[in-house]
Order: structure tokens, then C-alpha cells, then sequence
């Protein structure tokens, strides 16, 4: 039975990543990869919890004996308890108890599912897109890391790059990129379809990392955005991890009518909530997370906007891979800028930079070289096409 769970699991997406080659950079594993993994393993420990402690435990008056204490266990548990200072005498009104509800506690495994979900998304849309385009980074990257004694991989890459970027359409003007990128205006024969999807990808990581830190604190009912430093504040510096906290309190209060005979009682019971002193944790290390998260996403976004609006740091990528491939320091740079431009284009480029980060660089610097030597023969043919002389029937 076990073999067969451990079986299925190897099937889900993310398990298959773990194994898979990589076709995109650091920032993005962060989100589909680290942070699903650590979310994933959050869930696992919130759900796992109720059998290790009592998940809640009420005092209850001293006529509750058997399965009195036990309904009002399990009925203080499904429904939502509320929080009152200890120093603070408990309201009459029952708006005012309604208001200091907690009720995400039951819900923190499916809470921490749910945005581990979320992270993995813009995974899903990137491979299902960039697969639509023709070409299979992932498997130019296997290739880019076989080691073999001929170049039968390198040609094989030079070949894919080719094919795609031969039906490109060449467009630099400044203007026009700006506006592609800003409505989303992308297709294979501009040369910019897999730059478009890789930056529209690089946005929904930043949103999700975002809204979900707007959702823990919309969760948790805090107007307050510095609540993981709060929680670290106070375990650390002054030493009250067993005082009450108005983010995940231990002690709580509910309030449960019982009907018998006709009459309805109504009880307001103290209970204890030992899951809080975990979820507390995992919620604050979530909290602190999430934070990185979100500053790698914005990082990696801008930088990405940058590459993608100003081509300088394309030029000196393809530049420094051809110089790194010969002997001679000297080269010729419109021609490496007009390789870029005209021939490689945003797209070319993504290609080599993914397989340059997760393949060999030596391998990758070969096939720029290769690729740069048919583009110069292609313009020498083209060049040599046009000077010569074109006879018609007529002439003869």
C-alpha cells in the first residue's frame, strides 16, 4: 500500500520538477519549487498536529460530565471562538463578540494548500505555453549537458535556435517594443513570444507573492502589516511565548446553547487552543517567506522589464559568450549587434540565456559561436545574391 502512495506521488507536477531539467532561473524555483515545498510541508504539519495534542479543550461548569464536556469540545471547535483580553471585561452584546471572532485555526491546512497551489500556477501556464512554441527548452538543456566526444548536441541546438528564430520578423524600434510589452502583444514571427510569456509569468509570481501576504493579514483580521516582527519581538527580546497573543490567542472564549426539555441554556465557556501555539509559528516563518519571496519576484521583474525594453545587456550577453568562444580578443561588433537584432531578437536570446543558467556554458558559448559563423555566411550569400547581375529572357 505504501509503495503504491510512494508510486502515485512520483506522478504528481511537482514531484516531476524536482527531477526535470531546468527551463527558467533562481527566482522562479523560489515560488514553484521552494515555496510550494515549504507550504506543502506546513500543511502536512497543521493537519498532522490533532495527533500529537488536543486540538482545543474547554472548561467547562462542573455538571458537564462525559459527553457534555465532549459536545462542547467539538461544537467549540467547528464553530468560531472569540478573543477578550484577559484585562478586559467580556462584552454583553453579541455584535461586539461576533467582532472578535478567530475562525481561520480549523482552516490553516487547507489555507497553506491552497497558496502552495497558487505558487505552482504560473508554473503550469509557463511549460504549457513555451511548449506551444516550437521549441522544447527543456530538452535543449539535457542536451546542452551531455558530454560527448562529437558535437552532434551542439548541432542539434544550433538547428532548434535556427528554426525558430528564421521566421522572425524584424522590428527594433524603441516604440514598438514598448508598446508590445505593455499590451501584450507577442507572436512567434516578432520575436518576442516566449520574452512576452516568460514576463507575463515574472508578473503573476509577484502578484501572487503579494496578495498572498495581503491574505494572511485579511485571514488573521490584523490591520497591521508588521505582525511577524510583533510575534519574533515578543519571543525573543521579551520572553511572553506563554502570554496571550492577539494574533493567535491560547485561550479563547465560546459561546454554546443547550436545549433540554424545552428550556434553552446558554454557557459561555474558556477554551484552550494548543494548535495556536503551532500555528503561530508556521504563520510567522510563512509570514518572513513570503517577504523574500516577494523582494526576489520584484528584483527579477524589473530586471526582466529592463532586458526586455533595453537590449544593451543582450548585446553584451551574446557578446561575452562569442568572445569567451575565440582566440581572437578583437571582434566585430555591428555584426554581433546585428546577430542580436535581427536574428536572435528577444526570444533567441531567452533560449540561450535559460541554457547558459541551467545547461553547460561551455556548450552554450559553442553553439553562439556556430550560430554566429552560418548567420555571417548567410549575409555574405544574401550580399553576393544581390551584386550580381539578374539576366532575363530578354537580355539573351
Amino acid at each position: 500500500m505504501s509503495g503504491k502512495l510512494f508510486d502515485a506521488a512520483q506522478k504528481l507536477p511537482w514531484i516531476k520538477t524536482l527531477e526535470g531539467p531546468n527551463d527558467d532561473e533562481h527566482a522562479d524555483r523560489l515560488n514553484h519549487r521552494y515555496t510550494v515545498g515549504f507550504l506543502l510541508v506546513c500543511t502536512f504539519i497543521a493537519a498532522g498536529s490533532p495527533f500529537v495534542f488536543n486540538r482545543i479543550t474547554c472548561w467547562v461548569p462542573a455538571q458537564f460530565v462525559g459527553a457534555y464536556s465532549t459536545y462542547t469540545n467539538h461544537y467549540c471547535w467547528i464553530s468560531n471562538t472569540y478573543y477578550i483580553p484577559s484585562n478586559i471585561t467580556v462584552p454583553h452584546n453579541k455584535y461586539d463578540r461576533e467582532r472578535a471572532e478567530i475562525g481561520y485555526y480549523q482552516w490553516a491546512p487547507f489555507i497553506f494548500l491552497l497558496s502552495a497551489f497558487f505558487f505552482y500556477l504560473p508554473r503550469m501556464l509557463w511549460r504549457s505555453m513555451n511548449t506551444r512554441s516550437g521549441i522544447d527548452l527543456q530538452y535543449l538543456v539535457v542536451k546542452s549537458n551531455e558530454n560527448k566526444d562529437d558535437s552532434s548536441h551542439e548541432r542539434t541546438i544550433v538547428r532548434s535556435i535556427e528554426n525558430y528564430c528564421q521566421t522572425t520578423d524584424y522590428d527594433d524600434n524603441f516604440g514598438n517594443r514598448i508598446c508590445r510589452t505593455l499590451f501584450c502583444t507577442s507572436g512567434k514571427r516578432l520575436g518576442n513570444y516566449l520574452r512576452s510569456i516568460y514576463l507575463m509569468v515574472k508578473f503573476l509570481y509577484l502578484i501572487n507573492s503579494f496578495i498572498q501576504l495581503v491574505l494572511i493579514h485579511i485571514i488573521l483580521g490584523q490591520p497591521g502589516w508588521f505582525y511577524g516582527f510583533d510575534i519574533w519581538y515578543r519571543i525573543f527580546i521579551q520572553n511572553s511565548v506563554l502570554t496571550d497573543s492577539p494574533y493567535f490567542p491560547r485561550v479563547t472564549l465560546c459561546d454554546l446553547r443547550i436545549r433540554e426539555v424545552g428550556n434553552l441554556h446558554r454557557y459561555t465557556v474558556q477554551c484552550v487552543l494548543p494548535i495556536n501555539m503551532l500555528n503561530e509559528k508556521l504563520f510567522s516563518l510563512a509570514w518572513f517567506w513570503l517577504i523574500y519571496i516577494f523582494l526576489s519576484n520584484l528584483f527579477s521583474f524589473l530586471s526582466t522589464i529592463y532586458e526586455t525594453l533595453f537590449t544593451t545587456s543582450q548585446y553584451s550577453f551574446i557578446r561575452d559568450l562569442y568572445r569567451t568562444s575565440i582566440s581572437n580578443s578583437k571582434i566585430d561588433e555591428d555584426v554581433i549587434q546585428g546577430f542580436t537584432r535581427k536574428f536572435l531578437m528577444q526570444d533567441g536570446v531567452l533560449i540561450l540565456e535559460i541554457i547558459f543558467r541551467n545547461g553547460s556554458a561551455v556548450c552554450t558559448t559553442r553553439v553562439v559561436n556556430q550560430l554566429v559563423k552560418n548567420y555571417n555566411q548567410k549575409q555574405r550569400e544574401e550580399t553576393l545574391n544581390k551584386t550580381q547581375p539578374q539576366f532575363t529572357s530578354s537580355d539573351v
